[in-house]
């Protein structure tokens, strides 16, 4: 009886250690399972984010990039009407960046471009201001609440800075040293206006600091009801713009 005893005890031992055996190998295996598609969900969001954010971002200059700015100034538009609030818009181009690839190289003028960007984006409200790359060397800035005097004081601090830069530029008759052209609107949008009606009008105004010299800022001037075919320099008087000439060199 001891014998069968300890012969039926020891079955227990044993059947329970193999249960509890196989019962933590299943346990185990399933968090395994579990922790390896966790995993890979994290892998794919994070590939897909790094995809989104490739393909919103300029390569070279890490800024915004064109299709970005489309669908973001779609979406400040509206949020603009809705609000009632202004939204702003400053167009760039680097004088005579011509001139700097031919003399430098183009590998010295990604190099300017990326500088420009960067210290186009110590002049702006991170939270708030959208910097683009829009093309070649013309960047944009979409401001969000922006008054005309807050753009056209952000627009002469990204034009003070890029000139402080003193990146050689020889052979250019204005100036020794990389400068940008920067024009400036600023419009309370509603839905009878479509948006193109801001980037036009900052175009004009680029154009127009061209014309006048380069290496300024120019407002324009949005009147109740649409935008006037008057700009601004240096805020004080108003004077009118004319037509963008093709041939006017940036």
């Amino acid at each position: 009886m001891k014998i069968n005893t300890l012969v039926v005890f020891a079955s227990s031992a044993v059947f329970t250690l193999l249960a509890n055996y196989r019962l933590e190998a299943s346990e185990r295996q399933a968090y395994l399972l579990l922790l390896r598609e966790r995993l890979g969900n994290e892998a794919t969001l994070q590939d897909n984010q790094t995809l989104a954010r490739i393909s919103t971002t300029d390569p070279l200059t890490g800024v915004a990039n064109r299709r970005h700015f489309d669908e973001v100034l779609a979406q400040r538009w509206n949020e603009a009407i809705a609000e009632r609030t202004m939204l702003g818009m400053l167009v760039l181009d680097i004088d005579c960046f011509k001139n700097y690839n031919d003399r430098y190289g183009h590998l010295e003028g990604d190099v300017c471009l990326r500088q420009v960007a960067q210290e186009i984006q110590h002049h702006v409200r991170h939270e708030l201001d959208l910097v683009v790359r829009y093309g070649g060397e013309e960047f944009v800035v979409l401001m969000p609440e922006a008054s005309a005097s807050s753009a056209f004081q952000a627009a002469e601090r990204i034009r003070q800075g890029i000139e402080a830069l003193a990146i050689p530029n020889a052979g250019v008759p204005h100036s020794a040293v990389v400068t940008i052209s920067i024009g400036v609107a600023v419009a309370r949008p509603t839905s009878a206006m479509p948006p193109s009606t801001l980037l036009s009008l900052a175009d004009e105004a680029l154009y127009q600091a061209k014309r006048e010299g380069r290496n300024r800022c120019v407002l324009a001037q949005l009147q109740e009801g649409g935008p006037s075919t008057q700009a601004q320099r240096n805020m004080p008087h108003a004077e009118p713009l004319p037509a963008p000439d093709a041939e006017t060199k940036r």
